[in-house]
């Protein structure tokens, strides 16, 4: 809403420019061409004589080219960024995990205020998500190995016969407390070999899925990727 209507401006304004600067040097070439034809014996003399004359003039049409391209941010390219709904759930996601690529950017006052207020309370909501989200798997793990180990000790005892489980016997005992067992649970540690190697396989899965959208080569996929999920 802040940055769409203000892009399609923008983009107008230099497409005006361009077509006005374009208009502009094709009149200047013909009229030095009808000026200066009766001047030279060879047309490639005259050609010379023309491109002598409006270098300056070519220098101008490039740098508005130029400008207009960099001022809408590749808005130019075939498959230029929008402020479109999809485009603006990236930027506001690239902005959540700090990664910035950069893609799509704010150039009105309006958007960048925005963008500063949005990460200044997402950020750490943001944090806090993840952190809530470990803290579950943490906890699952822990309560998998709980229900795992007393699977053993029971296989065990009945094995030796020495005690009838109960199937309906509580996780916890009546003397036991199960929000002083949470608070005593740690986060899983897990060898940082493993760890390593998890995340790059991982990465290298998602480098084959971004190179089948992209028209990219593998490694230039990896490196996205891995680049990615460092920042982060």
């Amino acid at each position: 809403m802040l940055e769409g209507e203000h892009l399609d401006a923008l983009k107008k304004d230099h497409i005006g420019r361009i077509e006005q600067n374009a208009k502009d040097y094709v009149n200047r070439l013909w009229d030095l061409a009808k000026k200066d034809r009766d001047k030279y014996a060879a047309v490639e003399e005259l050609i010379e004589s023309v491109k002598a004359q409006t270098t300056e003039d070519f220098h101008d049409y490039v740098d508005t080219v130029f400008f207009a391209h960099r001022a809408v941010r590749h808005g130019y390219d075939e498959d230029s960024p929008t402020w479109d709904f999809a485009n603006s759930v990236f930027f506001t996601t690239t902005m959540l995990t700090s990664i910035g690529y950069g893609y799509v950017a704010p150039s009105t006052f309006g958007g960048r205020l925005f963008g500063v207020i949005y990460c200044l309370i997402g950020i750490p909501l943001t944090l806090v998500t993840v952190a809530n989200v470990a803290k579950f798997l943490s906890e699952s793990i822990f309560f998998l190995h709980y229900e795992i180990w007393n699977k053993c000790l029971e296989w065990k005892a009945r094995r030796k016969g020495v005690v009838e489980v109960d199937p309906a016997q509580p996780m916890f005992g009546d003397d036991e407390n199960e929000e002083e067992i949470l608070d005593r649970v740690k986060l899983v540690r897990f060898p940082p070999l493993t760890v390593f190697m998890f995340v790059f396989v991982y990465g290298c899965l998602a480098a084959a899925v971004v190179r089948y959208w992209e028209t990219w080569t593998y490694v230039e996929s990896l490196y996205f990727i891995f680049i990615s999920i460092l920042t982060v």
